[in-house]
């Protein structure tokens, strides 16, 4: 299974699967499926393998979570394990300095559990994470390295989730200030043509892949996310 092969379309968006141990961002503004997308990619790879993954999510319930996934028709695979912010608050009481270490620790704790079977985690979302922590810029995005790197070091592919403050549009540049930590950055926003909108979807990048550079548009169906060529 290919985690290209997860959403209808997206394997006509690659030419080649995402290379696994990556850490891909999924940008975009609130309301553009960020959540849902990589929620799917997830959890329909895992349901064709023989892994495990973890889905952390730091802004609501895993209740509400799956509400969520459930009105856009994306299942839940019981290989993917969710787990919301209170089970930390509950076991480890007031937020730590040391959160992200805290983090690290409980990933690769899920993953031993598992047998080294956990092979893709992500992370919902970055913004919410950081205003956990009273750090500076600069530290925090040195301890995100080091956490990340981890990550890779250990294979584990993972997907983090960045909200964008203001509204992208289709010319805007690339994101800059966590560009860098990722391997990849998949951006979903929304086209205005006259009184018509579209959310699109469009790999800005993502090193040992061949893709298409081009917005492609992106819906919810049924049966979940769709992926196909539109004209903006």
């Amino acid at each position: 299974m290919r985690f290209v092969d997860t959403i209808s379309g997206l394997n006509e968006v690659f030419e080649t699967d995402i290379p696994k141990g990556s850490v891909v961002l999924v940008t975009g503004a609130p309301g553009t499926l960020k959540s849902g997308f990589t929620f799917q990619i997830l959890s329909n790879y895992l349901e064709n393998t023989d892994e495990y993954g973890l889905y952390i999510t730091l802004e609501q319930s895993g209740e509400n979570h799956m509400k969520n996934m459930q009105s856009m028709g994306i299942s839940l695979s019981r290989k993917l394990h969710i787990s919301d912010f209170s089970d930390y608050r509950i076991t480890y009481g007031d937020f730590p300095d040391n959160l992200l270490k805290l983090l690290e620790q409980n990933i690769l704790e899920f993953r031993r559990n598992t047998g080294d079977k956990c092979t893709c985690i992500a992370i919902d979302s970055l913004g919410a994470l950081y205003s956990l922590l009273d750090l500076e810029a600069k530290e925090l995005r040195k301890r995100m390295y080091r956490m990340l790197e981890t990550f890779r070091r250990e294979n584990l592919t993972t997907f983090i989730i960045l909200e964008e403050t203001k509204g992208l549009s289709m010319d805007d540049p690339p994101t800059a200030a966590e560009g860098y930590l990722a391997d990849g950055i998949i951006e979903l926003g929304l086209h205005l043509k006259g009184n018509v909108a579209n959310r699109y979807m469009r790999i800005r990048k993502m090193r040992a892949a061949a893709h298409s550079m081009e917005p492609w548009i992106l819906t919810v169906s049924d049966s979940g996310l769709k992926v196909y060529k539109g004209n903006f």
